[in-house]
């Protein structure tokens, strides 16, 4: 560290005169960013633990990367999205490392899927598996950038798109990759990656990876998080829900199939002699095939116990558990053969103990399916993983941990975000956004429109959607709780606006986002993925209009359990988590509009519950402070002023 940043304190850095507002044209003193760094700075130095809700604007990334730098601790920071990660290494941490003269060596650490794989490129470029000429350049250009990377980080690679199936033979995953007993080991980024990770004073990772950790211990790498003091949650909302991917487990056909074309290669490449793998993995192809037929006569999602007694399915299942135990015989005799083979073996180990857990789940799990198009999800998911998350955090043994959003609390409680995650007793702080919100944005609750659940909803809210549109000129994000009715309202939108309208589905989310700060005049249509992370400032948006409350489907598998369970031991699931959960989403949703000081727009909330059942007073009391109006004449009115007051209006 350097000798500067020893004698600084985060008034120093974050206060008025202060060094950040050296390195930032018109840098504005935030009393609340630097109340949440001075807290942060003080728990650390204590080794302690808080929960915070830094609201938007507050410039939270700031706020726990200033005491981060000034103490002497190792620190990890995790972050809900691989694009914040990238903005707090690329732009936050050189800009604070800079401003305070720090010497703290820092490393960004992503999944083994973010890395080009040499040994696997190697490997499928020896074997000329690519017979279209346009492939076969692709995957030479990329051969030639992984000679000239440093990173081997697959995002600096754009000739090929992020979901191309391409990918799978330039990038490992946990069953493939060797290891440590890999030939191109001294090549390995990901080897390169993890080895700067363990010698930072500053790692940045993503959620996804913290969980990952305990499970890839043993993959031949050992330890992937270094021993480290304080852990930093950004975006800690998200954490429940991950927590409780990571938990579980599951077994897709995607899976079978890659499983069994990975058995085919090894036996060619370490046993080419032998033909016995390659039929009998063709057979377990086929009968996990032959399940996602049987499936398709049921439901596309549910609790595998409503149809676990089918008779096509126990039929199904039983198949496909003796054509893994056939597989399996076969792969005895040949794994001393060769390391793939020994790998392969391995993967249909997990297969096997993954198929039997879920057949053979306990009250604490549920276990449900889900189908798509092409493929089939079997998971078990634990129904809380409260336990679980305590002693992960246990075993990596933080002096300090901390967890903010700008949504953790609902109606002014941390109570119901703390019990899913099991941190008693653990301290919580809010800090106030110093956006001005009565000033900046207006909250419009629908008087006209019925129950979301009325038979004429859908065409009054059309058309409401309408007026909002030509009264804001476009610049409109409508946020949806059901592809049913965004579908619905793109469709009646189309037929009768001219504005370009950008659909959730027919173009990737970032390109939309892209195409939404570049079109004049632009409406966004989407789902729940638009509801956060989402940032666009200044006069390209103007108004979000959210379709109804966010109350999660009371028809997921695992939710409705949660639900049950809470019910049978004499709670009111629908108070202490529904009403929850809509409310922090909502929050949210709500936080797409005010992104900057100079913002202005409006905020149509179009479910009239909010005004007619009891518990509404208690969520619109969580939203941001807003003038309210049910008044659609007042709200034109004030759309109207919002578009005169933008430069070039020419009325």
């Amino acid at each position: 560290m350097g000798e500067l940043a020893n004698e600084l304190d985060v008034v120093a850095v974050l206060g008025r005169d202060g060094l950040i507002g050296e390195h930032i044209v018109d840098f504005e003193p935030r009393q609340s960013q630097l109340g949440m760094a001075e807290l942060i700075d003080e728990a650390i130095g204590l080794g302690e633990s808080r929960v915070i809700e830094a609201s938007t604007g507050i410039g939270k990334s700031f706020a726990y990367l200033v005491p981060a730098f000034l103490s002497a601790a190792r620190v990890v920071i995790s972050t809900g999205t691989r694009n914040l990660q990238d903005q707090l290494f690329e732009k936050d941490i050189p800009l604070i490392r800079k401003a305070i003269v720090s010497g703290k060596k820092v490393a960004l650490l992503k999944g083994r899927g973010n890395y080009c794989c040499p040994y696997r490129l190697k490997r499928y470029r020896a074997e000329d598996r690519f017979k279209s000429r346009a492939m076969a350049g692709i995957f030479a250009a990329l051969a030639d950038w992984s000679e000239q990377t440093d990173s081997g980080d697959i995002g600096e690679f754009a000739g090929i798109p992020e979901n191309d199936s391409l990918w799978y033979y330039a990038t490992s995953n946990a069953d493939n990759c060797l290891g440590s007993e890999c030939p191109e080991i001294d090549r390995c980024f990901v080897f390169k990656a993890r080895k700067k990770a363990m010698d930072a004073d500053i790692l940045v990772i993503n959620h996804h990876l913290y969980f990952s950790d305990l499970a890839l211990k043993q993959d031949g790498f050992g330890e992937i998080l270094p021993e480290a003091d304080v852990l930093i949650f950004d975006e800690a909302h998200q954490l429940p829900d991950i927590a409780g991917n990571f938990y579980g487990q599951q077994i897709t056909l995607r899976q079978i199939d890659t499983l069994c074309r990975d058995s085919i290669e090894a036996e060619v490449a370490e046993a080419a002699e032998s033909k016995r793998l390659k039929k009998r993995s063709d057979h377990l192809n086929k009968c996990a095939a032959d399940l996602l037929l049987v499936l398709r006569k049921f439901p596309p999602k549910a609790e595998w116990e409503r149809i676990q007694n089918a008779p096509a399915v126990q039929q199904s299942i039983s198949a496909l558990q003796r054509a893994i135990e056939a597989l399996d015989d076969e792969f005895e005799p040949m794994v001393s053969r060769g390391k793939e083979l020994a790998m392969c073996q391995r993967r249909l180990g997990s297969l096997q103990a993954a198929l039997r857990g879920f057949l053979e789940a306990d009250e604490n799990q549920v276990s449900w399916y889900e189908l798509n198009e092409r493929s089939f999800r079997l998971v078990q998911s634990p129904l809380e993983v409260a336990q679980s998350f305590r002693q992960q955090l246990a075993l990596a043994d933080f002096r300090s941990v901390f967890f903010t959003s700008a949504t953790l609390s609902s109606q002014q409680s941390f109570a119901y975000y703390c019990d899913r995650l099991g941190l008693d007793g653990i301290e919580c702080a809010s800090f106030d956004s110093p956006f001005d919100y009565s000033k900046q944005a207006l909250l419009y609750l629908p008087a006209q429109l019925p129950d979301p659940s009325d038979e004429r909803y859908p065409l009054l809210f059309g058309e409401l959607c309408r007026q909002l549109v030509l009264a804001t000129k476009g610049h409109c994000f409508i946020l949806f709780t059901s592809y049913r009715m965004l579908s619905w309202s793109a469709e009646y939108l189309r037929a009768h606006l001219d504005y370009p309208l950008l659909v959730q589905g027919e173009l990737q989310r970032n390109e939309l986002l892209h195409q939404f700060i570049q079109t004049d005049n632009p409406i966004l249509l989407g789902t729940s993925s638009f509801w956060e992370g989402v940032d666009v400032k200044g006069d390209q948006l103007r108004c979000v209009i959210i379709d109804k409350l966010p109350f999660k489907s009371p028809q997921d598998p695992v939710y409705r359990k949660r639900l049950q369970r809470v019910n049978q031991e004499g709670g009111n699931a629908f108070v202490e988590v529904q009403i929850p959960e809509a409310t922090i989403s909502l929050r949210q949703g709500v936080g797409r509009l005010i992104r900057d000081v100079g913002d202005r727009g409006i905020v149509a909330l179009c479910d009239s519950r909010l005004n007619s059942k009891s518990y509404g007073r208690g969520i619109l009391a969580s939203l941001p402070p807003m003038r309210r109006s049910s008044d659609l004449d007042e709200v034109l009115g004030y759309a109207a002023d919002i578009v005169r007051d933008q430069p070039g209006f020419k009325g």
